[in-house]
C-alpha cells in the first residue's frame, strides 16, 4: 500500500450501496498496464492479485460502494483469509496498494475508518448512477401503472368522462392510494 498521510472524501455516502449487484465492470486493460500489476509481478507477489481482486469484488457490497473497513479482522474475511490473519497480514501491504484511508458524508458517530481506492470508487459513482436512474425508471413506471389502474377503475365504475378522463382527477387519486400505501384492483 502507497503510504499517504492524506485523506480524501469518499463521493458515495454512507447508505449509497450496491449490495443487490451481481456486477461490476472490470476493466482488463487498466489492470493489465497498472502499476500494481506490475509491482505484483515484479516482486514476484502475484498472489496479491488475486487477493486483490476478492478485495475490489468485496468492497461493491460494503457501504458506502466500494470502500473496506480499516480493521485486519474484517479485511481478512473479505479477502477469504478466514481466521488466517497471519497469511492476511503478509499479503496486506500488496493487496491493498493504491487503497487510502478515506472521509466519508454521513458518517454516523463511531462508524470504524474506511479505505477507498480511487479507480474502484470511479466504478462505485458509476454504478451507483445507473442504479439510481434503473429506481427512478422503476419508481416512473409503477406510478404510470398506478395512473393508469386509478383511470380504467374510475371509467368502471361509471363516472363521467370528463372525470374519469381528467390528468388531475387521476393524478389526485394515484397520489392518495400510493401515500396511503393503498393498491388499486
Amino acid at each position: 500500500m502507497t503510504e499517504t498521510s492524506e485523506t480524501w472524501w469518499y463521493p458515495l455516502r454512507y447508505g449509497d450501496t450496491l449490495s443487490n449487484h451481481d456486477w461490476v465492470p472490470l476493466y482488463i486493460s487498466k489492470l493489465m498496464t497498472s502499476r500494481f500489476v506490475a509491482h505484483a509481478v515484479a516482486g514476484g507477489r502475484r498472489a496479491d492479485i488475486g487477493t486483490a481482486l476478492l478485495l475490489w469484488a468485496g468492497a461493491f457490497h460494503e457501504d458506502p460502494a466500494g470502500t473496506l473497513p480499516d480493521d485486519d479482522i474484517q479485511l481478512a474475511q473479505i479477502a477469504k483469509f478466514g481466521a488466517d490473519l497471519e497469511g492476511w497480514r503478509a499479503a496486506r501491504e500488496g493487496a491493498l496498494y493504491g487503497w487510502c484511508p478515506v472521509e466519508i458524508d454521513g458518517a454516523a458517530p463511531g462508524r470504524g475508518r474506511r479505505l477507498g481506492h480511487s479507480v474502484i470508487a470511479e466504478i462505485a459513482v458509476d454504478m451507483h448512477r445507473r442504479k439510481a436512474g434503473r429506481d427512478q425508471a422503476r419508481e416512473a413506471a409503477r406510478l404510470a401503472q398506478l395512473r393508469h389502474r386509478v383511470r380504467a377503475k374510475l371509467k368502471a365504475l361509471h363516472f363521467p368522462e370528463a372525470t374519469s378522463s381528467s390528468p388531475q382527477v387521476v393524478e389526485t387519486v394515484a397520489a392518495f392510494l400510493d401515500a396511503s400505501n393503498l393498491y388499486c384492483t
